[in-house]
């Protein structure tokens, strides 16, 4: 793949994309100032309207708080909690470490900068943190082995994410426009990297390919900061696409194993775009 068409597969693609990269009314990741937190919040129900054991909304009185603990009565959201423009919270933790419907309560949230899940979530469904545009790290609980499609994207100030399940699946969109993103380890049960999975992620420099993946999609890395790709021995790859990783002003470093299925396989899985190196 020569430069030239390079350049024309990332305008497709922003072409494609415009529709999903709207403007944000949050703060920009740059210009994020960093809160320091006591993590001693009070738990109180009164900063929260119920139904039943699900919260609605916050009161008045939770919309004024910085940090916030959701209490253990709690078994799930019914709505965007924390997306109104009156909200204030920074800081959410949870009483209790059980199973937990997030049910997209903290969607669009321009305040949320810190999260912590609880230790029993199961489930990250499809666009569960979508434009948490103040969000600057994650973990991922290590009972998750399902991340959804579009669940981070546009989270403009995340920097670093902690996987620490057995994850399968990098779905579509998960992390595209995340720009600050620059630190993510992918475990090696991940076997599959979707399409636009972390396009335009412009501050991720370097990336480690999971020894189990098999799949990689259409602009997975395309216009993002990477530069390094480093993969594993033992990758096979089943499909791919050689949009994965195309850049419009940078060439990108592929450091493989010798001998491997990807030395063998190296002008086809990158037509000819990058550059081979050997890992010491």
């Amino acid at each position: 793949m020569k430069k030239h068409l390079k350049i024309a597969y990332i305008l497709l693609a922003l072409t494609v994309m415009v529709s999903f990269a709207g403007c944000s009314k949050g703060k920009s990741a740059e210009h994020a100032e960093k809160t320091d937190f006591s993590g001693n919040a009070e738990v109180s129900e009164d900063y929260f309207e119920w139904n039943d054991n699900v919260i609605l909304s916050l009161t008045e009185s939770g919309m004024e708080q910085i940090e916030i603990v959701i209490p253990k009565r709690c078994t799930g959201f019914n709505g965007a909690i924390f997306a109104l423009d009156e909200c204030k919270v920074k800081s959410l933790t949870f009483e209790s470490d059980s199973d937990f419907e997030l049910n997209g309560g903290l969607r669009s949230s321009h305040t949320l900068e810190q999260i912590k899940l609880p230790s029993g979530l199961t489930k990250i469904s499809d666009m569960e943190f979508w434009r948490c545009d103040s969000l600057e790290e994650i973990t991922i609980p290590a009972v998750i082995t399902e991340i959804g499609k579009n669940a981070f994207q546009e989270c403009a100030s995340l920097k670093k994410v902690v996987i620490e399940g057995a994850v399968t699946e990098i779905k579509p969109h998960t992390f595209e426009l995340c720009s600050s993103l620059s630190k993510i380890v992918l475990p090696d049960t991940v076997t599959k990297i979707d399409e636009y999975a972390f396009f335009n992620c412009n501050s991720l420099k370097e990336i480690t390919l999971p020894a189990g993946l098999t799949e990689i999609g259409g602009f997975a890395f395309a216009n993002s900061g990477v530069e390094k790709v480093i993969v594993p021995a033992e990758l096979t790859l089943e499909k791919w696409d050689t949009t994965s990783f195309v850049q419009n002003d940078h060439d990108v470093e592929i450091y493989v194993v010798e001998g491997s299925w990807m030395d063998q396989n190296f002008e086809s899985v990158f037509d000819g775009a990058f550059n081979k190196n050997y890992s010491k």
